[in-house]
């Protein structure tokens, strides 16, 4: 990779860079497990100089799908153990001493 003549770990530190921005951008996880993976290719190669470009690749694209699918497996997770917002019942904002006891319509208390 001798793009403009920049060391391999640059051009690494910059598809990082673009991925982060693509990530900011959307609401999904798949340019943030790609952007890390960039970054730990950028290291692999500073401490590694001369490594393959084909390994490089190899190694980003299986670090990236493994932190994406991470990473979606973990919001997964944490969206099943959240409450729903839209399941809100009024009376529970309600002081216990305000509450009445709800009866259904038919079963009303004669008067």
């Amino acid at each position: 990779m001798d793009a403009l003549g920049l060391p391999d770990w640059i051009i690494w530190g910059i598809i990082a860079v673009v991925l982060l921005i693509a990530e900011m951008m959307t609401t999904v996880y798949v340019a943030l497990g790609f952007a890390l993976a960039a970054v730990a290719v950028a290291v692999l190669v500073w401490l590694l100089p001369g490594l393959p470009v084909l390994v490089q690749a190899l190694v980003w694209a299986a670090l990236g799908l493994l932190v994406w699918l991470g990473l979606s497996r973990w919001n997964t997770a944490r969206r099943k153990n959240r409450r729903d917002i839209n399941d809100f019942d009024s009376l529970e904002s309600l002081p216990e001493s305000d509450r009445k006891k709800r009866t259904p319509p038919g079963d009303a208390p004669d008067q």
